[in-house]
């Protein structure tokens, strides 16, 4: 199973960061192009077992499904899996560093059968979700960062 796991230093606490990701996952879209669409299944607060629906764009392709909130701990890591549409897993984990946050995103994925083709398209795939992942990061640094001036 495919990993990207990148890191990122926000100039905020590890709550407000840890806000945006797990109590307002409907503005996922907002931050990580790849997905165009989060909604609630699940009614707020965000808890073990809470459920959304998501739209996901892998080049091109539409992929719809629901994930589900598998472990929360302490507002500084969060857990997520898929039950439908990709076979994924995200893990984002949160850490203080003088006074700002160190955010870690590991995201473990099986890829679609039908996108799996042959090892050269496999390898774009690869790339272009590392690509999504690091441009998602830096956009959530800088959504954050702005809220925390406001």
């Amino acid at each position: 199973m495919p990993q990207v796991e990148l890191s990122i230093d926000i100039q905020a606490s590890p709550v407000a960061v840890f806000a945006l990701i797990a109590d307002q996952p409907e503005r996922i879209s907002e931050w990580w192009p790849a997905f165009e669409l989060q909604q609630r299944v699940t009614p707020p607060p965000t808890a073990i077992g809470s459920i959304a629906r998501y739209t996901y764009n892998m080049m091109g392709i539409r992929i719809k499904g629901e994930h589900q909130v598998l472990q929360i701990e302490d507002r500084q890591h969060l857990v997520v899996r898929t039950l439908s549409g990709l076979d994924c897993m995200f893990d984002f984990s949160l850490a203080e560093i003088d006074g700002a946050t160190r955010l870690t995103a590991r995201v473990a994925y099986s890829l679609p059968g039908s996108m799996l083709g042959q090892s050269l398209n496999r390898h774009k795939i690869e790339q272009k979700n590392e690509h999504d992942l690091d441009q998602g990061l830096h956009n959530l640094k800088l959504l954050v960062e702005a809220e925390a001036r406001a």
